[in-house]
């Protein structure tokens, strides 16, 4: 497609890091996300992932890649929350020394609402944590029952109340819908919640039957037991209609936000820059290869980047994932944007005007700019298939 095969991009300073604590007190039946429930040696992770920061430093280092101050932090799992707090701060305090923090740093610690958490969500915003993203997913509590989830809307309640006796505003909640038994009444419900409670950010997200999980043995064979496609769809729609309603900025597919409040760290990943991923199953994206780190604790352990996979990411592969993921966002595919990102003109008239015949983009002309259409928020993954 293009003759120049190097991706310009492929020395942008690496200002972004995330860090995978993979354990749970309990796994839930849709997650496919890597943790494990069983007695953690949080030591030995914490060493873990010391080690493999120094082989990841010593490989940017060798290939004369940036590191600069940290512009996001964020802490995913698993149940980041299940760190004791004298660990989670020793991992703050590390790189804050090794990397060092940009002023306005988001730091993110996603905290499940247990009251075993509660210490280390206090130790954690007093080390610098400014943004927690606190488990919800509805505000029933037989559907959270339904979906494992060991928390009740109480729980959430109470946790929610500390965080903000700390002081600490910017909050993110999931919301799931499409979920067994569920009625759209109650996803709305579970919204109203979040709004009347003054939640800033909400990422809300369909049930997804992920292979070699308990939801896809139970679900996958018998689909009539879950929401239809069309209630899903009406389900979306209405989260959109009553979020807007109530003054948020629809800014992903799956995300809004107030107050200007938006995931900094995630909006890092939809627009394709260079981010650092430590722990087993983390993935990293930087001068030019993706590395995906294994989803094992011990092989981890051995040799955090021996274990792992890399892939190239030449600059056709770059140019094409970046049109694929600013379509997820609300601001969608800038060609101006593009060709100053990618010193390029932009090699994706064709598609986009494909995408145009069939309804699914729409285009600015004044911009030149092109967004998902009512349609094309419906067969997103048409749009996304398009550049791939």
């Amino acid at each position: 497609m293009v003759k120049q095969k190097i991706n310009p991009n492929i020395n942008d300073p690496i200002e972004n890091l995330y860090i995978h604590v993979p354990y749970c007190h309990q796994k839930c039946g849709y997650c496919d996300y890597y943790s494990v429930v069983k007695s953690p040696d949080y030591d030995l992770f914490l060493s873990g992932i010391k080690k493999e920061w120094e082989m990841t430093k010593s490989y940017i280092q060798k290939h004369n890649n940036r590191l600069a101050p940290l512009k996001t932090l964020y802490f995913g799992g698993g149940t980041p929350s299940i760190l004791p707090p004298k660990i989670l701060k020793n991992i703050i305090v590390f790189f804050e020394q090794e990397i060092g923090f940009d002023p306005q740093i988001e730091m993110t610690l996603e905290v499940n609402p247990e009251p075993q958490g509660q210490e280390t969500v206090v130790a954690g915003i007093e080390s610098g944590i400014n943004r927690i993203s606190l488990g919800f997913q509805a505000q029933q509590d037989e559907l959270l029952k339904k979906i494992g989830r060991i928390h009740l809307f109480q729980d959430f309640l109470e946790m929610l109340t500390l965080i903000r006796k700390n002081r600490l505003e910017n909050i993110s909640c999931d919301l799931m819908f499409a979920l067994p038994d569920q009625t759209l009444a109650d996803v709305l419900k579970s919204a109203q919640t979040l709004i009347d409670l003054d939640i800033p950010h909400v990422s809300f997200y369909s049930l997804d039957l992920e292979e070699n999980t308990p939801f896809y043995k139970k679900y996958h064979q018998s689909p009539e037991l879950l929401p239809s496609t069309a209630e899903e769809r009406e389900m979306y729609y209405q989260l959109l209609k009553i979020f807007e309603k109530n003054t948020y900025h629809y800014y992903e597919l799956s995300s809004v936000a107030k107050n200007n409040l938006y995931s900094r760290h995630n909006t890092n990943y939809w627009s394709t820059r260079p981010y650092l991923g430590l722990g087993p199953s983390a993935h990293s994206y930087f001068n030019g290869i993706r590395k995906g780190n294994i989803r094992s604790i011990k092989a981890w352990l051995d040799d955090p980047w021996q274990n792992a996979e890399f892939e190239t990411i030449d600059l056709e592969l770059a140019m094409r994932e970046y049109a694929m993921l600013v379509f997820r966002q609300a601001k969608g595919f800038s060609v101006k944007e593009f060709e100053n990102r990618f010193r390029i003109k932009n090699p994706f008239e064709l598609e986009l005007e494909s995408l145009i015949k069939q309804k699914l983009i729409i285009q600015d002309q004044t911009e030149n700019r092109y967004y998902l259409s009512k349609q094309g928020l419906d067969f997103a993954n048409l749009v996304f298939m398009e550049f791939l």
